[in-house]
């Protein structure tokens, strides 16, 4: 079996399998084919933007962002939230909301801005992973929680179980949300669905029974329940 159905076996069995290796081209075309698969069986949700700091990019050995595709079934608005694999990640991420965006008309195609939780998941069996085995993965795409409305500037904390993971506002190695969209907007060209523009705290390990707090604004809290 070739990669991409490997990849894509495991993720309708919900099972881990042990990493492959990937060189850079071989990584994009399994990515291509991959994530054509999920969105044949699940439909086009939106994209998740990755390596979006230069801690990320030195974490998984990166060269650039990356992008992945997410299906309209790994998106939710429910608070609580079912992880699907063996491991996992959760992110503060700001999401927005794209309608037919290019590089012309960034921010005005955009009709929303949220608060969000990006809940990667990998299907091999470990997160000791390069950024081509991450491509390959589509970008290890799992679950994104949006949340409420935002108005950016924004500066938001995060804990897992009542652990302060960390507090900062959106601000990456390319600008802010807007400039992460208009760079996916430059590799894929037109964009639709809600867009994960990059993780600002996080991302931090997180299994089932978790609970997941965002606290930002004048005090507004939301809390996720990872099941």
């Amino acid at each position: 079996m070739d990669k991409a159905n490997l990849l894509y076996e495991a993720y309708k069995r919900k099972q881990s399998i042990p990493p492959f290796e990937v060189a850079k081209e071989e990584a994009r075309d399994v990515f291509l084919r991959f994530s054509s698969m999920l969105v044949t069986d699940e439909g086009l949700g939106g994209y998740k933007i990755s390596l979006v700091r230069k801690e990320h990019l030195e974490r998984f050995k990166g060269e650039e962002p990356m992008y992945g595709v997410l299906t309209k079934k790994m998106i939710t608005k429910v608070n609580e939230v079912e992880l699907w694999f063996e491991k996992n990640f959760a992110e503060l991420e700001v999401v927005l909301k794209a309608e037919n965006c290019n590089p012309a008309t960034v921010p005005e195609c955009v009709k929303g801005t949220y608060i969000g939780v990006e809940l990667p998941s990998t299907r091999f069996n470990t997160w000791n992973l390069n950024a081509y085995q991450l491509l390959a993965d589509d970008s290890a795409a799992g679950r994104l929680f949006v949340g409420d409305s935002i108005k950016l500037p924004i500066q938001a904390w995060m804990s897992v179980n009542g652990k302060v993971i960390g507090e900062d506002s959106p601000e990456f190695i390319l600008g802010g949300p807007f400039e992460m969209l208009r760079w996916l907007t430059d590799r894929i060209g037109n964009v639709n669905g809600y867009v994960s523009s990059g993780v600002f705290v996080g991302p931090v390990e997180v299994k089932k029974d978790d609970v997941i707090q965002v606290g930002y604004g004048n005090g507004n809290v939301l809390e996720i329940k990872l099941i």
